[in-house]
């Protein structure tokens, strides 16, 4: 039976081969990346729009339909819309591939506007020649021909439709009383002369 004598320095040897090795590894994979992002070239079909007359309190839905014609992805990195009453809808596209379509799907909630109603959204991402996509749609909100709401009664039937479980919690905003500000029980803030 024969022993194979090694030392330290047998072991150091290949210690530090393999870190050699790992080093190599890891700076060509780190030369073959492209960090650099890609630019695009999108465009919205269609992207002023005019819709048909809506009676308030219906909802809008809005599909809007980004070509990418480009060789690659375009990451949508934010959508933004001209007024709270444009929500966005969950599982809308965050990355369109190249040489495809995609679609951004929104609802707008006429309860809040009467009359001609025009609003912007704004799509952001790796675009090319300009910061950002626009598309404009508008909408008249007609009220309901025998009784026009205001908008708190159209809240009012909103949250009684939830259950009314905020109500409940933090109770009416006519039920809440009221309050003093600093100095207002003494009569400092009271200048009303009744001579």
């Amino acid at each position: 039976m024969k022993y194979i004598y090694t030392n330290n320095s047998t072991f150091s040897a290949l210690n530090k081969a393999l870190y050699l090795l790992k080093f190599i590894v890891i700076l060509v994979l780190i030369t073959s990346c492209d960090f650099k992002e890609n630019l695009v070239n999108v465009t919205i079909k269609d992207p002023v729009r005019h819709y048909y007359p809506i009676v308030q309190g219906q909802k809008l839905n809005i599909v809007v339909k980004l070509e990418n014609k480009s060789d690659f992805p375009f990451k949508i990195a934010d959508i933004l819309t001209s007024c709270g009453c444009i929500i966005l809808k969950k599982g809308t596209l965050e990355v369109i591939p190249a040489q495809s379509s995609g679609f951004v799907e929104l609802t707008y909630d006429s309860n809040k506007n009467i009359g001609l109603v025009n609003h912007f959204i704004y799509i952001y991402g790796n675009l090319n020649k300009v910061d950002k996509l626009v598309a404009n749609f508008d909408v008249h909100v007609v009220p309901d021909a025998l009784y026009t709401p205001d908008y708190e009664e159209l809240y009012r039937k909103e949250v009684e439709a939830e259950g009314g479980t905020k109500n409940m919690v933090e109770g009416n905003e006519n039920e809440k009383g009221y309050y003093l500000s600093n100095g207002d029980s003494e009569g400092e803030n009271n200048n009303t002369n009744l001579k």
